[in-house]
């Protein structure tokens, strides 16, 4: 016969421990700590208090998590701007923060990022047109604007 797992409810104390350890690991935004928050089964007022501590010692800060989530996904994973914006507001981030955060991307920065993506990808096409074709559905996936991808493409290829 199993024996059930009964898990004591954590204290309030040791709750706030985990949320700054949870917090401190890497930036979060305002809907990952509160939904954290409300795995633990504490009272409204308690996941309240709790937040507010985490907001007013800055544990959380949506516009340094946005700035770090535009930095890695565009140095790390090679993301476009749309890309970006469409998970940064999946996030519950608002649209000015969006917005200022894609505004200080420095566009050369951006554009060698896309032409240094497009020459690391191997592509088997027949022609240089079909060539283009597949490294611009490759890159609009990665939400790169299409006009920008185009006129990368007309410089590398």
């Amino acid at each position: 016969m199993r024996r059930k797992d009964v898990t004591k409810p954590l204290s309030a104390d040791q709750v706030l421990d985990k949320m700054v350890r949870y917090c401190g690991y890497q930036e979060r935004c305002t809907k990952e700590v509160k939904e954290k928050l409300m795995s633990f089964g504490l009272s409204d007022n308690e996941r309240q208090q709790l937040f507010e501590y985490l907001l007013d010692n800055r544990f959380v800060d949506d516009r340094r998590y946005v700035g770090s989530f535009v930095r890695g996904k565009i140095n790390q994973s090679g993301w476009g701007l749309n890309k970006i914006r469409y998970q940064l507001r999946l996030k519950g981030i608002d649209e000015t923060s969006i917005a200022e955060a894609l505004a200080e991307i420095d566009d050369t920065l951006y554009r060698q990022r896309l032409e240094q993506i497009l020459r690391a990808k191997t592509v088997k096409a027949a022609n240089d047109f079909e060539t283009r074709q597949k490294l611009a559905r490759f890159a609009i996936q990665k939400g790169f604007e299409p006009a920008t991808v185009w006129e990368v493409l007309k410089e590398i290829i």
